[in-house]
């Protein structure tokens, strides 16, 4: 919806595997590129521009893996770190609807244990509108 402060986005400068966006709405928007692979160096990469992305304020964040390649385990730890829920509030996690994205969300999950509210979404208003409830 035109208007709508969820929807209108800020973007920042890109990674080499993802496109990082802050929401006027104060959600950061992480998009992983379609069939990014992604080295350990390449995670740390889109993490510090994510946290750099929010401004210094905690907020939530939508990261958009429905087009990416699966991560090897040395990667997924990167996205499990404790500075993760030190600078978001909520997580919410987009997926591809197909049995592969559904495994892939699950895998994340299952390692990140973040102590912060987590949740997968297959559709992105969804994840927008349970992650503007998680704003600090």
């Amino acid at each position: 919806m035109v208007g709508d402060p969820v929807y209108e986005i800020r973007p920042v400068p890109d990674t080499r595997t993802a496109r990082i966006e802050l929401s006027d709405a104060g959600i950061v928007i992480v998009r992983v590129r379609n069939g990014a692979r992604q080295s350990v160096s390449d995670a740390s990469e889109n993490v510090l521009a994510a946290i750099a992305t929010r401004g210094g304020q905690r907020c939530p964040i939508l990261v958009d893996i429905r087009k990416a390649a699966p991560l090897a385990a040395d990667v997924r730890r990167m996205y499990s770190g404790r500075n993760i829920a030190d600078a978001f509030t909520a997580l919410a996690l987009l997926i591809d609807t197909s049995p592969l994205g559904r495994t892939m969300g699950n895998v994340h999950f299952s390692v990140a244990r973040l102590p912060m509210p987590m949740k997968i979404f297959a559709e992105e208003p969804k994840a927008l509108e349970w992650l503007d409830g998680h704003r600090a």
